[in-house]
């Protein structure tokens, strides 16, 4: 097989006796084609204990690098020990049954690509996930319908079901489902298209192959970053085998991924959540082994912070590590750093910024706590 290193600094794991690199990319053929894809493996104490493996699938003209760059799953990994693929579609575009779009077999060779991956480092087979943005959305509820049995559950990110997934979608199992959707998305429309299904439209499948309840639960996030866009929760829950079918309506929300600083997608981003700490806090809780069962949505927590001066801050959580990220009212990051909490405590000294109100973010891969700041004076908001 071959192996092609990528030009960053790379930590040498070994793992069972095979060579692997925490972040390296590799090459086979399927069906006559190359294909490629990054592989994330974490640092890990135990290097023979079987991880997660989470399918992180790009968007049409993206390739797995840029999901990766985007995505923040990487951190994620690193607080919750398990392995990220970043596949790349032919020519920049999965096969989701659109007219004149790919025809590769990418069912088979995201199939065969966990096989890959498990000769590279230990997975359990019982936990592999995929997850995707908008073309990658599609293909993860593809693979849903016609690989159940591979994949314990997925989550979506602007990106619905096509009338040919519909059409040849076969129920082997309950499947969890995660779908995250902005109402003034243009590219992939939330009330859908000739030939993509509404949003509603295709968690109505799901509800009803799962057999859920019909009422969800309904919950608002908080409105923490004033970029024109909120989150309301919608969840179906006492699915069959404790599958869950799970909402996160991004109210005047467009093309893009939420809690992503960076410019990527067409319109407004969300920063009131991050997408990658929801999808692996839902995904992570499901196992083809076992029900697992559903527990509440985590919202952001509050923080103690006290403020000592113009510039410093005192952070009491009770983290015991995390990355802290000040974000201004648009939701531009503006500062980032990464702090141990010592007796529930760590002190920051933000660089010098403009007076106003910013969001300060504390996630450690599983928690994502946020809080409205005053930077330039000594008021803090309640």
């Amino acid at each position: 097989m071959k192996k092609k290193h990528l030009a960053i600094t790379i930590l040498l794991l070994i793992v069972g006796g095979t060579t692997v690199f925490a972040q390296e990319t590799f090459s086979f053929i399927h069906n006559g084609i190359q294909r490629n894809y990054i592989l994330y493996i974490p640092p890990v104490e135990v290097k023979s204990a079987e991880k997660p493996l989470l399918l992180a699938l790009h968007g049409f003209t993206q390739s797995g690098q840029t999901m990766m760059q985007f995505s923040g799953f990487n951190e994620l990994a690193d607080a919750n020990q398990f392995a990220v693929a970043y596949p790349d579609a032919v020519n920049t575009s999965w096969n989701v049954g659109v007219s004149g779009g790919s025809t590769a077999d990418d069912v088979g060779f995201l199939t065969a690509l966990i096989d890959s991956v498990a000769v590279k480092t230990a997975v359990d087979r019982n936990r592999v996930y995929a997850t995707g943005f908008s073309n990658g959305g599609f293909m993860s509820y593809r693979m849903a319908c016609e690989a159940a049995d591979k994949i314990a559950a997925i989550a979506a990110v602007s990106g619905t079901m096509t009338e040919n997934t519909l059409t040849n979608c076969s129920f082997v199992r309950p499947v969890p489902v995660m779908h995250i959707h902005g109402t003034s998305d243009f590219v992939v429309p939330y009330n859908g298209l000739a030939s993509f299904l509404s949003v509603n439209a295709t968690l109505d499948h799901w509800i009803a192959l799962n057999q859920c309840t019909q009422t969800p639960e309904t919950i608002l996030y908080p409105d923490l970053v004033s970029e024109g866009s909120t989150v309301e929760a919608s969840i179906w829950a006492n699915c069959d085998e404790a599958s869950e079918i799970r909402l996160l309506k991004v109210v005047n929300g467009g093309h893009t991924w939420p809690g992503y600083a960076g410019s990527m997608g067409l319109g407004n981003t969300n920063m009131d959540i991050a997408a990658a700490v929801e999808i692996w806090n839902f995904l992570s809780r499901f196992n083809l082994g076992s029900a697992v069962g559903r527990h509440e949505a985590v919202l952001p927590e509050v923080l103690a912070i006290k403020q000592l001066n113009q510039r410093n801050f005192l952070i009491s959580s009770a983290l015991s590590n995390a990355v802290i990220r000040l974000v201004d009212v648009s939701g531009i990051l503006r500062f980032q750093t990464r702090v141990e909490f010592v007796a529930g405590q760590a002190m920051i000294s933000l660089p010098d910024c403009p007076q106003g109100v910013y969001i300060l973010v504390v996630e450690n891969g599983v928690q994502s706590q946020r809080k409205k700041i005053l930077v330039g004076n000594k008021s803090v908001f309640p």
